[in-house]
């Protein structure tokens, strides 16, 4: 009888420990990227590295001012469409990589 008791215990308490819910530890959530829409002129290329510079005006969804700076563009493709001194609107996607130009189109 004591037997079937503990068993009965251990298979309730096993059970509860199961269906515990898992919370990650702080600081240790990943973070979902931030996108935001912009448009700015081209003021350098780079198909090499992907990297685009350019000035843009402020980009609200990012709480971003109007800045001048350089983007990797994600796919690299993306670069064979525009020219330096072109204006342009982009999505920029913002990871802790840091920020990718995921979309772009000349005006």
């Amino acid at each position: 009888m004591k037997t079937i008791v503990l068993l009965i215990v251990a298979s309730l308490t096993a059970t509860s420990v199961i269906a515990q819910t898992i919370k990650p530890m702080p600081g240790t959530a990943t973070k979902s990227a931030k996108t935001g829409n912009g448009s700015g002129i081209v003021k350098a290329l780079d198909p090499k590295t992907a990297k685009v510079t350019i000035q843009h005006g402020p980009i609200a969804a990012l709480a971003w001012p109007g800045m001048t700076m350089a983007f990797v563009a994600n796919p690299p493709t993306l670069l064979r469409s525009v020219k330096v001194e072109q204006r342009i609107d982009f999505t920029v996607q913002v990871t802790a990589a840091g920020p990718t130009i995921t979309a772009i189109k000349r005006r």
